[in-house]
C-alpha cells in the first residue's frame, strides 16, 4: 500500500507533545508494514521492553493502521494523523508504564490506552470542538478497518 503522508514526519510532530521524560530510555521508534511478534499480527503498534542488551523499542504497523482505508483519509490530514496518534501514544504509554509505574501485567493495558487518551486530548485539544461533527466519520473508519486499537 503507497501511503501519500510523511508517517516520519507526523511521528516528530507527535512526539513534540509526550513529555521528554516519558520517552527516557526508548532507543527507537521503526516504522514497518506489520509488527514482527507473530501473535500481534494485527496490531498497529508493538512494545519492544528493555532486556539485558537489547534497549527498549516501539514498532509501528504503518500498513495495518491504514489497511482497508479509503484514499480520502489521506486528503484529511487530521484523521491519518489521530489514527497513527492512536497506536503511537498507546505504544509510549506501556514505555512510560514499565519505567516509571509499578503497573501490574493485568493493568498495563488499561494504563497504555489511559495514556493514549490522555495524550490524544491534549495533541488534538483545539480540533475538538472544529472536528466534533466529524466525530461519526472518525468512528466509522475505525470500525471499519478493525485497527483502531493498538494491543500489545
Amino acid at each position: 500500500m503507497q501511503i501519500p503522508i510523511s508517517i516520519e514526519r507526523l511521528i516528530k510532530i507527535l512526539l513534540t507533545k509526550v513529555p521528554q521524560e516519558h520517552l527516557i530510555g526508548l532507543d527507537t521508534i521503526t516504522l514497518v508494514d506489520k509488527v514482527s511478534h507473530g501473535k500481534n499480527q494485527k496490531a498497529g503498534g508493538l512494545y519492544w521492553q528493555k532486556r539485558e542488551q537489547e534497549p527498549a523499542k516501539i514498532e509501528i504497523g504503518v500498513n495495518t493502521i491504514y489497511n482497508g482505508m479509503p484514499m480520502l483519509v489521506f486528503y484529511l490530514p487530521f484523521i491519518a494523523k489521530f489514527m497513527l496518534a492512536s497506536v503511537l501514544y498507546h505504544e509510549i504509554g506501556h514505555h512510560y508504564q514499565y519505567f516509571t509505574h509499578g503497573v501490574t501485567k493485568k493493568a498495563e493495558e488499561n494504563f497504555a490506552e489511559n495514556y493514549k487518551k490522555q495524550m490524544l486530548r491534549k495533541t488534538f485539544f483545539g480540533w475538538r470542538l472544529l472536528l466534533l461533527p466529524l466525530s461519526p466519520l472518525v468512528s466509522w473508519l475505525r470500525n471499519r478497518s478493525g485497527k483502531g486499537k493498538a494491543e500489545k
